[in-house]
């Protein structure tokens, strides 16, 4: 009786459809989607994005070491040119004397060198090689990859990541393109090339002002300006170094209108400050990253490092001594800086009266899953301070889900976030234990980046006031 049975089973299984094998018997595919939690492989994604945010680490730290060593290098040689005083050898245009690690050294510009003196020099080129390979990678890593967040601010214009991601392409490659026809104008039109390149840089200024969000502007203009230098510097300056190279090994003088052309486009290093200040406002606070007012903000930057490299070779032209006239000119930037400084911080636009819906309170299954959608207003009445001390922290725990949780959750459903940023989650539970932190980041604005969630005003204020009632 017991073969017959098995030889019917087998039989039975044999003929079975696919359909039937599935009910009877799951197959492996079907036991792993089981246990897989809901949304796909997030093991995978989380694994992903935590190799791109090492490679944005790594990245990031090339990029610092590869600025420090070009714009050192950048900066000392400024310093020899113009500290260096004119000698009577015949070999030796000017000198300079320094000391460093107990010793003394000279270094002698030499006007005609030789051959054998050349073997071995030393080309100061693969930094700026570095710089711009690890800032490309770190610039897609960071902001292509969630440009919604970093980049586009709704209020200002509601961009899609690919057009965000096409206008910001636009710039960096438009750019160097733009500057170099700027700087192929005559030499003996010195007005209209001085017009032509503060025209060009202010146009971009006013476009990504106007397109981008104020920290994603500041991010792009300084980007941009950097490949502009890059592409300068690789694709002219370079080149004519290693003529004038040659031509020093086969005992000819460089081309003087080479050198002039390279006197015009070593003023592009007076933006050099600007640039490191703008890719550095990713850590400064909302007073320089939104005061409301990108292009006035942007273009007081630039001019602040113009003049302070001004201030500088003037004072390397003095023998170190700042002239008297730069002194003025500086006291005059400083206490039109802090004024500006003081206006821009007024507050721009009064919060809106809070109002409390009847419909706060945050269930567990809202809490693990965020609403991405903007709440609606509620026209009830306004919250007072002592009315408002039990509904509020309700309403502030909606307003964090809704608006700051779709990044800082478990799992993100913010486009291209695959962890929490800082590893911060944002629950019921942990909301007290980040008070402090909530406060500061929601009231200075910093936070949503560029508003990405649409943060109402009133909203930000019954955060904040949550937040600071209960920061320890």
């Amino acid at each position: 009786m017991v073969a017959p049975a098995s030889r019917g089973f087998r039989a039975s299984i044999a003929v079975a459809t696919p359909a039937e094998r599935e009910v009877r018997m799951p197959n492996t595919r079907r036991a792993r989607a089981a246990l897989e939690p809901p949304g796909g492989r997030l093991g995978d994604s989380a694994m992903i994005g935590a190799l791109l945010d090492l490679t944005a680490d790594v990245a990031r730290w090339l990029h610092v070491l590869s600025a420090f060593a070009w714009l050192g290098a950048g900066l000392w040689i400024r310093r020899l040119t113009l500290r260096s005083k004119p000698l009577l050898d015949q070999r030796s245009e000017m000198e300079v004397w320094d000391t460093h690690s107990l010793s003394f050294w000279r270094t002698s510009k030499v006007a005609a060198p030789t051959a054998e003196e050349l073997d071995g020099l030393v080309w100061s080129f693969n930094q700026i090689r570095w710089l711009v390979g690890t800032g490309i990678v770190l610039f897609c890593l960071i902001y292509y990859r969630q440009p919604l967040a970093y980049l586009v601010d709704p209020s200002i214009a509601a961009l899609t990541a690919r057009e965000a991601i096409a206008a910001s392409l636009f710039g960096l490659v438009g750019a160097p393109v733009l500057n170099e026809f700027v700087n192929r104008i005559p030499l003996h039109f010195k007005t209209l090339y001085m017009t032509a390149s503060i025209a060009h840089l202010l146009a971009w200024v006013g476009l990504y002002a106007n397109l981008f969000s104020q920290h994603g502007a500041m991010i792009q203009i300084g980007a941009m300006l950097g490949v502009v230098i890059a592409f300068n510097v690789l694709w002219y300056l370079y080149p004519r170094m290693r003529k004038a190279y040659n031509a020093v090994l086969r005992g000819e003088q460089p081309d003087p209108i080479d050198r002039q052309y390279w006197d015009r486009r070593g003023r592009h290093a007076y933006i050099t400050l600007a640039i490191v200040f703008l890719m550095l406002s990713s850590h400064m606070g909302s007073l320089v990253r939104d005061n409301g007012h990108p292009f006035l903000t942007i273009t007081t930057i630039l001019a602040v490092s113009v003049v302070a490299r001004w201030v500088l070779d003037a004072t390397h032209h003095n023998g170190g001594v700042t002239p008297i006239e730069p002194r003025w000119i500086t006291a005059t930037a400083v206490v039109a800086l802090a004024l500006g400084i003081t206006w821009m911080a007024l507050p721009r636009t009064p919060a809106k009266p809070v109002a409390v819906p009847a419909s706060t309170q945050v269930s567990a299954s809202s809490a693990a899953h965020p609403v991405t959608h903007p709440p609606e207003h509620s026209s009830a009445s306004s919250i007072t301070s002592s009315a408002s001390r039990d509904a509020a922290p309700l309403r502030a725990d909606a307003i964090v889900q809704r608006r700051c949780a779709v990044c800082h959750a478990a799992q993100p459903s913010f486009p291209g976030m695959a962890s929490a940023p800082r590893g911060i989650v944002f629950t019921s539970e942990t909301m007290p234990l980040y008070a402090g932190l909530i406060a500061a980041v929601v009231q200075s604005e910093r936070m949503p980046p560029g508003n990405a969630t649409d943060m109402q005003p009133d909203e930000r204020k019954a955060v904040t006031e949550w937040a600071t009632g209960h920061a320890r």
